[in-house]
């Protein structure tokens, strides 16, 4: 393998983990409500306007990105979701202008840098390799907010930071990660082919090992294998969102008692951790069901992940101590991590590379309806 390959699938993996600015609203949401300038009804336009345009332009960015190549639409992207978060510590005071900044730049920023890596990544190695490579590269995407998070706070409280001194120190550190990621993120040459790992020859090839026929987006969408991905996309994640937004509320109002109750003090330990235990659960979930689908296939991967989180989310209801509760949230975010690796690594199975990157975004139009669905 050359190390190209490698270098463009770390890339990949930084560039995702360096823009989940999106995924550290909450932070950002606790300073604006204390401003006088905005209403606790506008609170929440960013952060939706923020993932409604990621979900629509990534088809668009996807299909520049087959078009021009990984490196201009990246660098694109990163400038956008670096510079949209700069210009959003200067517009803090004005809603209207947050609006377009954060939700609009920010988020189609984020499009254009989240359709980039796969694609690229895949074309370096050997098609029975695809849900590995995915799930390592979006899970850099999963892991972002780990480090933007407690960034942002460690301004805001220990340097005592104002958010717009925050927001701009942080688009340039986007920026400062984004950009080398970008430089190096390119296709193999033409005439490349990948080389092919050691199989066990008595055993019969898996389909998901074959190099799949590359189809345009206007033969995919003409298939019932494209709408259904779609559909089962938006239900499967609706779930995985109702429970990564609302965790801390979930704990705190189904616990038995609450925290006037005798577990209490317990759930005063859990809730500052259940968003960042979840954030890494959300992030294994995404490589493990990558690296799985490679060994037991991606439709046992799949119905292996449906009847668990259907499993979970039936049980979930009937859970009031905050162990439980915990354990079932981490398996919803497990799941929901598993979707997003999984489902691009059959996008490639059933379309091919040529037409990856617009294949692949008509489909996430259902994980955008996931965030209408799930959160409700």
């Amino acid at each position: 393998m050359p190390r190209q390959g490698y270098i463009v699938l770390l890339a990949g993996l930084l560039s995702n983990f360096s823009v989940g600015i999106l995924y550290t609203w909450s932070n950002i949401r606790d300073v604006l409500e204390g401003y006088e300038e905005w209403a606790v009804s506008q609170l929440t336009i960013p952060f939706s306007i923020g993932g409604l345009t990621f979900a629509l332009l990534l088809i668009v960015a996807g299909s520049l990105q087959d078009r021009f190549g990984p490196r201009p639409v990246m660098v694109a992207g990163i400038l956008l979701v670096g510079g949209g978060t700069v210009l959003s510590g200067l517009v803090t005071r004005t809603p209207g202008l947050f609006f377009i900044t954060f939700g609009v730049v920010v988020g189609a920023g984020l499009a254009f840098v989240y359709a980039c890596p796969r694609p690229a990544a895949m074309k370096w190695f050997d098609p029975s390799r695809k849900g590995t490579i995915n799930g390592l590269v979006v899970t850099g995407f999963g892991l972002g907010a780990l480090w933007l998070g407690p960034t942002q706070l460690l301004l805001l409280n220990t340097f005592g930071f104002s958010l717009e001194r925050t927001l701009v120190t942080l688009g340039l550190l986007i920026l400062a990660i984004g950009l080398p990621c970008a430089a190096v993120m390119v296709d193999p040459p033409a005439g490349y082919v990948p080389p092919v790992p050691a199989r066990d020859t008595s055993k019969p090839e898996r389909e998901t090992h074959r190099h799949a026929p590359s189809v345009a987006l206007r033969t995919a969408v003409r298939t019932r294998q494209a709408w259904m991905l779609l559909g089962i996309y938006a239900l499967f994640c609706s779930a995985g969102a109702m429970v990564i937004g609302s965790v801390g509320s979930i704990l705190s109002t189904q616990t038995r008692g609450g925290l006037d109750g005798a577990m209490g003090p317990t759930l005063l330990v859990l809730l500052p951790l259940a968003v960042p235990i979840l954030a890494i659960t959300n992030a294994m979930g995404r490589s493990g069901g990558g690296i799985g689908s490679d060994y037991l296939g991606r439709k046992r991967t799949f119905v292996i992940m449906h009847v668990v989180l259907l499993a979970n989310m039936f049980l979930l209801q009937f859970w009031t101590t905050p162990s439980l509760i915990l354990m079932g949230a981490l398996i919803a975010g497990a799941c929901y991590g598993a979707a997003l690796a999984v489902t691009p690594s059959i996008v490639a199975d059933y379309f091919g590379l040529k037409a990856y990157g617009a294949n692949y975004g008509f489909v996430f139009f259902g994980w955008g309806i996931s965030l209408l669905l799930g959160p409700q």
